[in-house]
């Protein structure tokens, strides 16, 4: 199905460059607790739209794909870290997406080197591996002790929440994904929301202990 996302005319924000002594460091407080690792190091890359895994606006079809109009008050902007350190020596780094309204932490993903990237790595005496293991396999018990400590250090309503997250098993047993979805909100009238209908908190955790993070509550919060 084909989605095209509509822009409205200076209702989009700019995106812009910032460095990191130029951004709050409720960001940095965020990211860190989150990973659990007050010294890690993070780079500012600037800010983007979340609209990779969160928009709202008002659909309509066009064939077998639909359109979605900007509507004013639910554009929602973030700001980019990248992390320094390689994740296990891949060729790979994890990217945080606060929200740049609240500073609450909206995604960590894995984002691959770019060519130039990796040989900036290399030129400074660190080279990394395309290998990542993907073989290998992780029981439920061993991800879901990883996945809970991230989302206990993440979401302040972590006891209140934590049994009802949906859990899956992905390609095999080599990694596992827990989903937790907000069924009970309710958008404005006329709106609807991609890629999910509701508010969620999603995490994935691999064989080789990384993990992919989504949580879209703070970007549903007016």
């Amino acid at each position: 199905m084909g989605f095209l996302w509509l822009k409205k005319d200076n209702k989009m924000p700019n995106l812009t460059t910032n460095v990191i002594q130029n951004t709050p460091v409720d960001d940095i407080s965020v990211i860190r607790q989150f990973m659990d690792k007050p010294n890690l190091e993070l780079l500012s890359v600037g800010t983007d739209l979340a609209t990779q895994y969160f928009r709202v606006g008002k659909v309509t079809k066009v064939g077998t794909g639909e359109n979605m109009d900007a509507v004013d008050g639910w554009t929602r902007q973030v700001n980019v870290y990248d992390q320094k350190d390689l994740i296990n020596g891949t060729c790979s780094v994890y990217e945080y997406n606060p929200d740049s309204r609240n500073h609450k932490l909206t995604v960590v993903i894995i984002r691959g080197l770019k060519p130039s990237e990796i040989e900036d790595y290399k030129t400074k005496g660190t080279a990394c591996s395309s290998n990542t293991n993907s073989n290998q396999k992780i029981s439920k018990s061993e991800a879901e002790t990883v996945a809970m400590n991230y989302l206990k250090h993440g979401l302040p309503n972590f006891d209140q929440i934590k049994d009802q997250f949906m859990y899956s098993q992905q390609n095999n047993g080599e990694s596992y994904e827990w989903l937790w979805e907000n069924k009970t909100y309710t958008l404005p009238e006329g709106l609807s929301s991609r890629p999910y209908q509701y508010p969620i908190i999603r995490i994935s955790v691999y064989a080789n202990g990384e993990i992919q993070y989504w949580n879209t509550t703070p970007l549903f919060e007016q």
